[in-house]
């Protein structure tokens, strides 16, 4: 029996706002069908109760999960920062970094040395930068890389409304966050390459061995064909199975066949496979559904889960920035925080330094990260990438993560606090959400 996940009518365009959070804008969808499952030895490594999720993903991008994965979790920005400058020096066939903003400041600049070194060894190294997230100084400086023998191609090269596209191609960014290393290992997340992601703002990563990272210099190939016809394909290593049961980072917090599902996404993908994979999960949460999101609005869709899954007793929480570096988004996420509470959802706002994690944990079992956002620019416009773990052990580790974030980093939002918001920051975050929230 074929089941419908919900479609919304016709096409919403929210005009003048392109460049605030998304704008609302809604690309014309085709029916997402979840398949049923007759082949549960095609899902091998997954639960049951998930083995929709896993066929409807596979459906959605055409990447089935795969298992025999290692991985290892990343502490923090600075042990990010220490594994990527070991990882870039032992590299010895290839190196290709979608980073989304590669700065040219401390950190950056330290990379670019290494990668000019890397290449002059005759390293495969090969760069992948969006030309909207990054300065014509730092890109001008990253091209002179071609010089030594490196790959730097530039994603996309807007004009705006002269493209003849709507939105424009200049609200279409390559928003990913990955790096492979000599075609076994890959760094994946929601970190840029800059100073502050590495020691200010928090964020969360992985680093990944074995099969699945088939799939992720896959969904890399199609990004960089898109901007270079002529590349050669990235190299890929013979044996991952071989490659993760060999992987070892002493010191290092490391998971064993772990079975993993990559969902890329591009704003071509009619049937949305990122929001239909936040919503499954929000929609089939029993126990609860806790997650980390920076950015807003999320389509009305997602918003009425996450109010539903409350109502019906799971135990919603949401960790937001309680400064954000984008300045409408506060008032943004503001607008929301009423109608979520009234439901049940639990909202906290991040202290201190900036949360950017993007990641999602369900039920002891399915945790989601990469670089997607629960919002109508990542939903709808960006080139994005997420990665579903279904496993226990490291869900449990991300959950205690999550609990110790929110005694230690995070003030609950109170229903009475909300109650005595001033008539002109009500006025300011309504405005906002008129302008960059989605309708309908």
């Amino acid at each position: 029996m074929k089941r419908l996940i919900q479609k919304p009518s016709g096409m919403v365009l929210i005009l003048g706002c392109t460049l605030l959070s998304g704008c609302g804008y809604r690309a014309p969808m085709h029916a997402s069908y979840i398949p049923e499952v007759k082949d549960t030895a095609l899902y091998a490594g997954i639960r049951p109760e998930y083995l929709e999720l896993a066929a409807l993903m596979e459906k959605d991008v055409d990447m089935r999960p795969t298992s025999g994965n290692t991985v290892t979790l990343i502490a923090d920005g600075a042990e990010n920062w220490e594994l990527l400058k070991d990882e870039f020096r032992k590299a010895k066939r290839a190196i290709y970094v979608e980073p989304y903003r590669f700065k040219l400041d401390t950190c950056g600049t330290v990379l670019a040395e290494i990668l000019e070194k890397k290449a002059l060894e005759g390293v495969d190294v090969r760069l992948l930068l969006d030309k909207s997230a990054n300065t014509q100084e730092d890109r001008t400086a990253l091209k002179g890389l071609r010089n030594v023998g490196a790959r730097v191609d530039i994603f996309h090269r807007p004009a705006f409304f002269l493209d003849h596209h709507f939105p424009s191609l200049a609200t279409h960014r390559d928003h990913r966050k990955l790096t492979l290393l000599d075609g076994k290992t890959a760094l994946v997340g929601s970190r840029n390459i800059q100073d502050k992601y590495f020691f200010d703002w928090h964020d969360v990563d992985i680093r990944v061995t074995g099969p699945v990272v088939a799939d992720l210099t896959r969904a890399y190939r199609r990004n960089q064909r898109l901007v270079s016809l002529r590349a050669d394909d990235p190299y890929l290593d013979p044996d991952l199975p071989a490659a993760a049961r060999a992987d070892t980072l002493p010191g290092k917090q490391q998971y064993f066949d772990v079975t993993m599902q990559v969902v890329p996404e591009t704003p071509a993908d009619r049937k949305l496979p990122v929001r239909n994979c936040f919503e499954w999960a929000i929609r089939h949460a029993k126990d609860y559904f806790w997650f980390y999101n920076p950015y807003t609005p999320p389509p009305e869709t997602t918003i009425q889960a996450l109010q539903d899954a409350a109502r019906r007793g799971v135990d919603v929480r949401w960790i937001v920035p309680g400064i954000n570096d984008v300045g409408p988004e506060k008032g943004m996420a503001e607008s929301m925080y009423q109608g979520l509470m009234d439901a049940g959802v639990r909202i906290y706002e991040w202290q201190e330094h900036t949360m950017h994690a993007k990641q999602y944990l369900s039920d002891d079992y399915l945790v989601i990260l990469g670089s997607a956002n629960m919002d109508n620019l990542s939903l709808f416009l960006n080139y994005e990438m997420v990665t579903i773990l279904y496993d226990e052990r490291i869900c449990r580790q991300y959950a205690e993560i999550f609990r110790s974030d929110l005694r230690t980093h995070c003030v609950e939002v109170k229903a009475a606090e909300v109650q005595r918001w001033s008539i002109f920051r009500r006025l300011r975050n309504w405005f906002i959400r008129v302008l960059g929230g989605p309708l309908g």
